[in-house]
C-alpha cells in the first residue's frame, strides 16, 4: 500500500514539475534554468548525490512545498543538521530527522514538534530525497488507527 502511495505521490511531483507554469514565457524557463546552472559550487554539491553523501546530507537546505498552500500545510522547510524547521500560514514545526533502513533502502524519520501542539494530521513521517537532490517527499503515517496522513512534496528553494 504504501510503495502504492509512493508511486502516485512521485508521478504527480513529477508532472507537477515538469509541467511547470504555463504563463511564463521561454525566455523566463530558459533564465531559470541559466541562473540553476550557475549556481555556486556549495548548491551544487548539496543537491547531487555522490558516494558517501546520506540521505541527510542531501537533504540539507532549503525547501519550498510544490503544491497551493493552506492553512495545514507547511510552505517552507529548512533541514540543518539532520534538525527540521517547517513553517507555514497557521503552521510551525521543528523536528529531528532519525537515520534508519527502510527495505533495505535509506530512509529517516521525523515527527513534528508544532506550536499548539497540532500538526495538520502528521504523525511519524518518513523522509524520501530524489538521488538527484532537486526534490524531497515526507510521507506521514498521520493519526493512529487513521488512513494515514499527507505527504509533504518540495523542491530546492
Amino acid at each position: 500500500m504504501r510503495n502504492a502511495r509512493w508511486t502516485v505521490v512521485a508521478t504527480v511531483a513529477v508532472l507537477v514539475v515538469a509541467a511547470g507554469c504555463s504563463s511564463e514565457s521561454t525566455d523566463e524557463k530558459t533564465a531559470d534554468t541559466t541562473a540553476s546552472a550557475t549556481a555556486g559550487p556549495a548548491e551544487t554539491s548539496a543537491g547531487a548525490q555522490a558516494p558517501g553523501h546520506t540521505l541527510l546530507e542531501r537533504a540539507a537546505g532549503t525547501w519550498k512545498y510544490i503544491a497551493t498552500p493552506g492553512d495545514t500545510t507547511l510552505d517552507t522547510l529548512v533541514i540543518k543538521d539532520g534538525k527540521a524547521t517547517a513553517r507555514g500560514s497557521k503552521l510551525s514545526c521543528t523536528g529531528t530527522f532519525v537515520p534508519v533502513k527502510e527495505n533495505g533502502e535509506e530512509s529517516a524519520t521525523i515527527t513534528y514538534s508544532c506550536q499548539n501542539g497540532k500538526d495538520g494530521g502528521r504523525g511519524l513521517g518518513h523522509l524520501k530525497v530524489k538521488p538527484d537532490g532537486s526534490s524531497l517527499v515526507i510521507d506521514f503515517d498521520g493519526p493512529a488507527g487513521g488512513w494515514g496522513g499527507p505527504v509533504d512534496s518540495y523542491r530546492r528553494a
